[in-house]
């Protein structure tokens, strides 16, 4: 991630302050999430988080025509005139949403409940501000400023786990659940707009405006196929009626909630333990395109390597002490939930790098190979899942998740490796190898295991540590030396 134009800022410089400053924040945000989660799931049921995340799910349908035009914004050099015409295209197509779930609501208000209709207004006004504020975001982001957002997740951490929590001991389940997904997105965004001060006109350029709605044409077809395959399980295990629905794995609760909950735990480990160079990947390597060819392959081979053995490492630890941290975290109520999460396990693991792969095909504007690998998945999700959730409810939809996340993957890969010219299968092997051989012995030991779960999570936490760095110190070290060496160097001056 080196470059030779020392009139500019150091690449490896920029790029390690913001991942750590994200690091930090997130870490911290994490660690009191746990705290947050032990209290706050003992007091919910499964039932208020089903219900939540089916507003979600229909919010986020409304809300499809949206255009999120980020790519424009790291591609300029902030012009007025292009940071305008981000604006408000971003904003125009977001209040269609609300315009829709309007004339839903009056002509089909039997659609959904009413406490779900609530959700969902309250989920698309959270969507109109995250577009009023998004063109501030978007520059904090392309001047890799992680330094601004961490700060300001900090300060989320504190109210995000204050707020629900009394609303939940109030005895207001919904009203903390809501919060809970609302004051992320208000701090963040509240925060970005103070720091740059990015203020829109009314002036309108037609040529920029036309060339972003291309560019926001095809990332929101892409984002289309995104709708279903993210999304398409979640709504056919809440809505299809299957023959003799049951409780699942007799535990009184139709799945919906428990479904629901792994999928979101299935995201943790790319949300918080891969979130820190996720967060950076897009503007890192826009800007990496724009300082040449070599420079990009070099950042996205270091940081692919990377992301692969972080998200192994952690995505392995969860698997394999799914049902003792489920407990801790949770409560034995949950415990149902284990192996749904479990069968997500390529979900888990793929996820990171098909987003990895996704940004680097949009920063150098090969969206449209993107768009085609969401198409991809968007077929095999439709023909699948169907009966697959019809036979076998929402374990039939967490195999066909994972087994679609495999599938994007591939599709991705084969268009970076045909843009950069350079392969970088090699990098996933070793990491995956390792990650399969533990998850498969680890849990064959088990019920050797002792049956406390403090020290049964810790053990497997500690075996799966030893055995990763065992790994890297033998057959990635030249790697690991090359990585170590990029951080001292971003952390010079």
């Amino acid at each position: 991630m080196s470059q030779s134009n020392t009139s500019r800022p150091s690449l490896a410089q920029l790029a390690t302050r913001s991942v750590l400053w994200t690091g930090f924040s997130q870490y911290f945000f994490f660690a009191l999430g746990l705290v947050k989660t032990i209290f706050l799931y003992r007091l919910i049921g499964a039932e208020y988080a089903g219900l939540v995340a089916g507003a979600a799910v229909w919010a986020s349908y409304f809300n499809f025509c949206r255009f999120e035009l980020r790519i424009a914004v790291f591609n300029s050099n902030e012009e007025k005139h292009i940071l305008n015409a981000q604006f408000w295209l971003e904003n125009f197509t977001t209040i269609i949403g609300v315009i829709m779930a309007s004339v839903s609501l009056w002509l089909a208000p039997n659609l959904a409940p009413a406490a779900t209709w609530m959700l969902i207004f309250i989920l698309l006004g959270l969507s109109v501000f995250e577009a009023l504020t998004s063109t501030a975001r978007y520059i904090v982001e392309k001047r890799l400023r992680q330094d601004v957002i961490g700060r300001l997740t900090l300060f989320t951490s504190v109210i995000g786990f204050l707020i629900p929590v009394g609303l939940a001991i109030s005895g207001a389940p919904l009203a903390a659940l809501t919060m809970e997904i609302v004051l992320p997105s208000l701090v963040v965004g509240a925060g970005a707009v103070l720091f740059t001060r990015w203020t829109p006109s009314l002036s309108f350029d037609r040529a920029e405006l036309w060339r972003q709605f291309n560019v926001g044409w095809t990332l929101w077809t892409s984002s289309l196929f995104g709708k279903i395959t993210f999304q398409f399980d979640d709504w056919l295990v809440f809505n299809l009626n299957r023959p003799n629905p049951i409780s699942w794995l007799e535990s009184g609760v139709r799945a919906e909630g428990f479904y629901s909950r792994a999928y979101n735990a299935g995201k943790m480990p790319m949300d918080v333990v891969a979130g820190m160079i996720g967060s950076v990947a897009l503007s890192l390597y826009a800007e990496s395109a724009a300082r040449g060819r070599e420079t990009l392959i070099a950042a996205y081979k270091q940081l692919t390597w990377l992301l692969a053995w972080i998200i192994c490492i952690s995505s392995t630890i969860a698997f394999v002490a799914a049902d003792e941290v489920i407990v801790i975290l949770f409560g034995e109520s949950w415990l149902p939930m284990s192996p749904l999460f479990r069968l997500m396990f390529f979900f888990i693991v793929g996820r990171p790098l098909f987003q990895n792969n996704a940004q680097l095909l949009t920063a150098i504007g090969a969206e449209k190979d993107f768009r085609r690998s969401m198409i991809v998945q968007a077929l095999f999700i439709i023909i699948a899942c169907p009966s697959a959730v019809y036979l076998w409810g929402a374990a039939g939809a967490s195999i066909v998740v994972s087994v679609m996340t495999v599938i994007g993957v591939i599709a991705t890969e084969w268009y970076v490796v045909k843009h950069l010219q350079a392969s970088t299968w090699q990098v996933y092997i070793t990491p995956t190898l390792t990650s399969i051989a533990l998850g498969v012995g680890l849990l064959l030991v088990t019920p050797l295991i002792t049956s406390n779960i403090w020290l049964a999570a810790s053990f497997k936490g500690i075996v799966c540590a030893i055995v990763f760095g065992m790994v890297l110190l033998i057959f990635e070290r030249t790697n690991l030396v090359s990585a170590v060496q990029i951080v001292r160097q971003g952390l010079k001056h």
